[in-house]
């Protein structure tokens, strides 16, 4: 059995490699496999929970062209964030206050506005204080400072300030009370809920003459003041004790939000499509080759049985094939995802049962094909005078099968088996798009997002998971078709 499937496989790459089909085929797949394998590797573990997280996206650009679109006539407006936990500061001390204050520079040359202006805290634990107050203020290329552009304030609960994860963001209606304070004549042209309504264009636009407002180009100052006051007068340890929690915490990062970004872009939550792509692609091969596996060793079981014995089993086989033919396999689908959906609600693992649901209602409904293909084969091999003379012999029904008919139906097998694999990958996009969601961030369901929340214009949330999809169905298609001349004798080469 060895020999004969060792002599199988040296032939199946002899014939693939061959052929210029079979040797594109092995390269892609080859790059999906290796990159499947970094993606595994660097997939942070709580990514899932990230993904369906909108706090972490918050200071990303929503419905953002990749960075390389300005090449292709797009306007963007740089994208800035500056991570302050390494960032330069200058310290002050007055009674029982520390301040800290960060001062930054924005360079705007577009003829776009940027989409706003965010901070980002992350895990920040400061003990033995009092409050915590945050105040930005830009300063405009105009020589105008804007105060107080964005505020915040906490105090303390019994000594102690812990914020897990929060985004900041302006005051609107402030803020345009604030830009109408230092440009009265913007009331000609706006009342004040347009202003807090598009705060962007005005807080970055050219205020002088409001018959036309367009992007203020050039350099912006950020004044980032953090102020903590602790219930005593400021001692050295207090100031230690203060910048140690700012350096130690998990996130602490101030954005002017830019409208392009990163390799792909992103989507309505300001998520980078690009991840989605990278750690969606072994899920994609999870699911097809998962399920391209499993459905064809249940085929060759059932159908290499039914075969062979003939008989009332044969019959039960055969008529458990009908039944499963008979059921629409799209609505069993939707109604039991749907039902999972329900079962489990917020449960964390959620994604995944879901996941594994749909890979095991796939490979329930989609041997039964391959196995009435097998049966038949079978019915053909086993009237052979061969496997006669192996009865004959001694040989048990177990040892013939394996022996001289399962290797005459390997090369059939695997044809079929790289045939199925893209079709699992389509349903689950399907799946997706018809909005039965596990969770996970995948192909499909970047193109759900985008049928949802998107718009026709924002091609990069449709051509790179399309592409993607095509690209891995295709590697299947070019290797099923370089198969076939394992499969099929007569078309192998003299």
């Amino acid at each position: 059995m060895m020999d004969r499937f060792k002599a199988f496989l040296y032939a199946i790459k002899s014939e693939v490699w061959s052929q210029s089909s079979g040797k594109a085929a092995l390269t892609l797949l080859s790059s999906l496999i290796v990159l499947s394998i970094v993606s595994a590797i660097m997939l942070p573990p709580n990514f899932i929970s990230v993904w369906n997280d909108p706090k972490p996206w918050g200071i990303k650009p929503k419905d953002a062209p990749p960075q390389w679109a300005a090449f292709f006539g797009y306007s963007c407006a740089p994208h800035y964030e500056a991570d302050l936990r390494g960032f330069r500061y200058v310290l002050g001390i007055s009674g029982n206050e520390v301040s800290l204050k960060y001062t930054l520079t924005y360079n705007l040359n577009s003829k776009s506005f940027p989409q706003g202006i965010a901070i980002k805290i992350d895990g920040l634990s400061l003990v033995g204080v009092q409050s915590f107050r945050i105040v930005l203020n830009i300063t405009r290329p105009d020589g105008v400072t804007v105060p107080a552009v964005l505020t915040y304030l906490i105090t303390a609960t019994n000594g102690s300030i812990a914020i897990t994860s929060i985004v900041l963001n302006p005051d609107p209606m402030k803020l345009a009370g604030t830009l109408i304070t230092l440009y009265p004549q913007l009331l000609s042209v706006a009342n004040l809920n347009d202003i807090a309504m598009n705060y962007p264009t005005y807080l970055f636009g050219t205020l002088t003459n409001t018959s036309r407002i367009s992007p203020l180009n050039g350099l912006y100052r950020l004044e980032l003041l953090v102020i903590i006051a602790v219930p005593h007068i400021v001692t050295a340890a207090d100031v230690n004790n203060i910048v140690n929690a700012f350096r130690d915490s998990q996130d602490f990062r101030v954005a002017v939000i830019g409208t392009c970004y990163g390799v792909l872009g992103t989507d309505y939550r300001g998520r980078d499509i690009g991840l989605a792509l990278f750690f969606g692609l072994p899920i994609a091969l999870l699911i097809g080759i998962g399920t391209a596996v499993l459905t064809t060793l249940i085929g060759l079981f059932a159908g290499l049985v039914s075969g062979y014995y003939g008989g009332a089993i044969d019959e039960s086989i055969q008529r458990f094939i009908d039944v499963l033919g008979s059921i629409p396999l799209l609505p069993i689908l939707i109604l039991i995802a749907v039902a999972v959906q329900q079962a489990y609600g917020a449960n964390p693992y959620k994604p995944i049962i879901m996941l594994l649901v749909i890979l095991g209602t796939l490979v329930v409904f989609g041997w039964g094909g391959l196995a009435i293909v097998v049966r038949s084969m079978t019915l053909s091999i086993k009237s052979e005078a061969y496997i006669e003379a192996a009865k004959v012999a001694g040989a048990s029904n177990w040892w013939i099968m394996v022996k001289h008919i399962i290797p005459q139906l390997l090369p059939y097998i695997a044809a079929q088996m790289v045939y199925s694999a893209p079709s699992a990958i389509l349903t689950e996009a399907g799946l997706s798009i018809l909005g039965i969601q596990h969770g996970l961030p995948t192909w499909g369901g970047i193109l759900a997002d985008a049928r949802i929340y998107g718009n026709v214009s924002y091609w990069w949330w449709i051509f790179p998971p399309g592409i993607a999809i095509s690209v891995t169905s295709l590697t299947f298609v070019l290797l099923g078709l370089s198969l076939e001349r394992a499969v099929e004798p007569r078309l192998r080469r003299v």
